[in-house]
C-alpha cells in the first residue's frame, strides 16, 4: 500500500474502442486547475489517434499462383491467335 500519493485521475468509461472498455489518463503533477472539458477532449483525441486501423494487406500464394496461371494462359491464347490471323 502506498500512502501519501495524490494523483489527479481522468476516467474514460466506454471510449469508441471495440477493444476496450475504460481508459484511465494520470495528469501530470505540474496542472494545476485545468477545465474539464479541455483535458476530456484531449484525451479523447489520443484514444482516436491510438484507435482501430485496418489491418494490413495480406497476399495470398494461392491467389498470387492462379493470377499467374490465368494471365499464363491468356498470354499463350493470344500469342497463338496472332501467329493464326496473321
Amino acid at each position: 500500500m502506498i500512502k501519501g500519493v495524490n494523483k489527479k485521475v481522468l476516467e474514460i468509461n466506454n471510449p469508441r474502442s471495440i477493444y476496450f472498455e475504460k481508459a484511465v489518463f494520470y495528469l501530470k503533477p505540474n496542472m494545476g486547475v485545468v477545465p474539464e472539458k479541455l483535458v476530456t477532449r484531449e484525451a479523447q483525441s489520443l484514444l482516436m489517434s491510438i484507435g482501430h486501423k485496418p489491418p494490413k494487406c495480406v497476399v495470398h500464394l494461392k491467389l498470387v499462383l492462379k493470377i499467374a496461371a490465368v494471365a499464363s494462359i491468356i498470354s499463350v491464347i493470344g500469342g497463338v491467335l496472332f501467329f493464326l490471323l496473321k
